[in-house]
């Protein structure tokens, strides 16, 4: 029997995820906020879903490309998966490699997310399960004037919570000022208590300090 759209794109799914050496049993599709590609990107253990989390989260990451992940373009090593390519806010390439195992952070110009790193950023990667959806629902919307308003009270105030700041725009939806303002996060225009507080209406928002 002929498959069916659906069961054609799954396969397809699976047939990259075996290609890094992976099971397909588990499997996350989710959506880089600041990716182009319009396929979402396969994630196949909830390990690598706790990467992608505390990557995307991480303050002193500009950019992150997950083309390693894509299409099964990660080379296998024991113990180790080439998960994305990171460019720091200094301009700085690097590679990260997910590394269940490692003891240390980084070698030789790679960067390691072991379990020690992703238990130590549980709150993190638990902020950033909603902030990445909250930027996701709002791609459609124009939010550029909500951004300069929301920008422009950081640099006022210097620090506001989500809740101050939703109610100083009340003219505005609080979905499109929540999305301005995880969007402005992400962008690493601004600071967040998010690494050490779940993101909520009581999240602290900062202006970026430079230097």
């Amino acid at each position: 029997m002929a498959k069916t759209p659906a069961q054609q794109k799954r396969s397809q799914y699976l047939a990259s995820v075996r290609a890094r050496g992976a099971s397909g049993y588990n499997l996350w599709f989710v959506s880089p906020p600041q990716d182009t590609q319009s396929l979402p990107l396969t994630l196949c253990s909830d390990i690598e879903l706790d990467t992608f989390f505390y990557l995307e989260g991480s303050p002193d990451l500009a950019s992150i490309d997950y083309a390693p992940l894509r299409h099964g373009q990660a080379p296998s090593r024991p113990g180790r998966r080439h998960f994305a390519t990171v460019t720091t806010l200094e301009g700085t390439e690097l590679d990260v490699e997910l590394a269940p195992e490692a003891d240390k952070a980084s070698v030789a110009g790679r960067r390691l997310i072991s379990l020690a790193v992703l238990n130590a950023g549980k709150v993190r990667i638990q902020s950033w399960r909603a902030i990445v959806p909250t930027i996701n629902r709002c791609r459609s919307h124009s939010l550029g004037p909500v951004i300069i308003r929301c920008r422009h009270l950081l640099e006022e105030h210097s620090e506001l919570t989500v809740r101050v700041l939703c109610q100083q725009l009340a003219t505005e939806s609080t979905a499109l000022v929540t999305g301005a303002l995880a969007t402005l996060l992400r962008a690493r225009e601004i600071q967040s208590d998010a690494d050490t507080h779940l993101w909520g209406p009581g999240t602290v928002l900062r202006a970026h300090r430079h230097g």
